[in-house]
């Protein structure tokens, strides 16, 4: 049975709405983001230019994310591409993030109130996730960084990679191992204050390929102590045994898989600006090619369009059904696998098509082509949603 899906009008428009405003406002400051590695310093001038609201976390008091008749999760997906259309410097500078979602999933009633109702209220609130380490990138079963009981606190030991917002978040939310003889059954989060003695900024902002203006920190925890509380799941007392709260590694990636395809939705926006950038390009060109060449660049340019539009539907059908309150990890997983290879491939081709131009630093398209690459591999690469998926139609025994 084939998916198909349409945007309410009011979404749709609320889209376009965005997606206008970010390549007029956004998309003139990614090269220099890029280049600075940072976010424009006018950020929050730039964000109050909006004609929609944005569903900012940044701010108190501002606008909410506007509700529409598909849902949260859906509407995230049209927000997220649009947003991505302009450029991606903008996405974490909104407030929101990962480190929340945890909370919610693993937190018992009064960590909840405490962490996750502020982040999601707006007013500034923000949590990292940190879960990657030097070790391990996708296997999270490898998590080394360890917690240890003392009296009434936590001990923490290890360090992080790859933290969005590790250096500027109030808090941090950390993936670490209180047995290991458990394996993935003896991880846990614990929600670590920014303040906290013996948390490290190691890099405040890694070098990397691409969202060179996303700020994605190494951190150190050196004897890092923290209350009892402050481990997901738990009061002052020790375990929340009245509570029905998911654990371990589980906790971990349900958190990320909420969030997968709204990760192929800007893969999406991106390619799909590289995409409508090389096609306008080569039609001021069209008077050079001859016939036939033209006609094959048109029927390529076609095929490249239907790729990026099948992945949108495949994001949809994830998010359509998380807006049900399903709980399934099969289709974000096939949303991660099918929509950034492909888009990575799509704004592959057009530089090709371009020739020499598209490689260059006068366009945007190999700044978007290393942006994209990393959607690939952020929260779950790629390899691994094609594991999750084979499990999921023929069982463990796919890997």
């Amino acid at each position: 049975m084939s998916f198909t899906f349409e945007l309410s009008p009011d979404l749709a428009e609320y889209g376009r709405a965005v997606r206008d405003w970010a390549v007029a406002e956004v998309r003139p400051h990614a090269r220099q983001a890029d280049t600075a590695k940072r976010p424009p310093e006018n950020l929050r001038a730039i964000l109050d230019t909006a004609p929609v609201p944005l569903g900012r976390l940044d701010v108190p008091d501002a606008e909410p994310f506007p509700k529409f008749e598909e849902g949260t999760w859906v509407t995230k997906l049209v927000w997220a591409e649009a947003l991505a259309y302009g450029d991606i410097w903008v996405q974490p500078t909104m407030g929101g993030g990962l480190g929340h979602l945890p909370v919610a999933s693993m937190g018992t009633s009064e960590q909840r109130r405490r962490w996750y109702e502020p982040a999601v209220a707006g007013g500034g609130l923000t949590l990292a996730f940190a879960l990657t380490e030097p070790g391990f990138g996708s296997d999270t079963s490898l998590v080394a960084t360890t917690a240890v009981q003392d009296g009434d606190s936590w001990v923490l030991n290890g360090s992080k990679i790859y933290c969005t917002g590790g250096a500027t978040a109030d808090f941090i939310t950390v993936f670490a191992t209180v047995d290991k003889s458990l394996g993935p059954r003896g991880i846990s989060a614990f929600v670590v204050p920014q303040d906290t003695p013996g948390l490290v900024i190691v890099k405040r902002n890694e070098e990397k390929l691409g969202i060179r203006s996303w700020v994605t920190s190494a951190l150190g925890f050196e004897d890092c102590r923290i209350p009892l509380e402050n481990r997901l799941g738990w009061d002052e007392n020790g375990p929340a045994d009245d509570e029905d709260l998911a654990g371990g590694q589980s906790g971990a990636l349900g958190a990320l898989s909420q969030n997968r395809p709204t990760m192929s939705a800007m893969a999406i926006g991106i390619a799909q600006a590289s995409l409508d950038t090389a096609t306008e390009l080569l039609r001021e060109r069209r008077a050079g090619f001859t016939v036939q060449r033209w006609s094959a660049i048109e029927s390529e340019l076609a095929r490249m369009n239907a790729v990026l539009e099948r992945s949108r539907k495949v994001n949809l059908q994830a998010q359509w059904v998380a807006d049900k309150a399903a709980d399934d990890r099969l289709l974000p997983a096939i949303a991660k696998a099918y929509g950034p290879p492909n888009t990575e491939r799509v704004i592959r081709r057009s530089m090709q098509l371009l020739g020499p131009e598209g490689q260059s630093t006068d366009l945007l398209l190999e700044k978007w082509y290393r942006d994209c690459k990393i959607m690939d591999i952020f929260e779950g690469s790629g390899q691994v949603q094609r594991l999750i998926v084979a499990r999921g139609l023929v069982g463990r025994a796919a890997g």
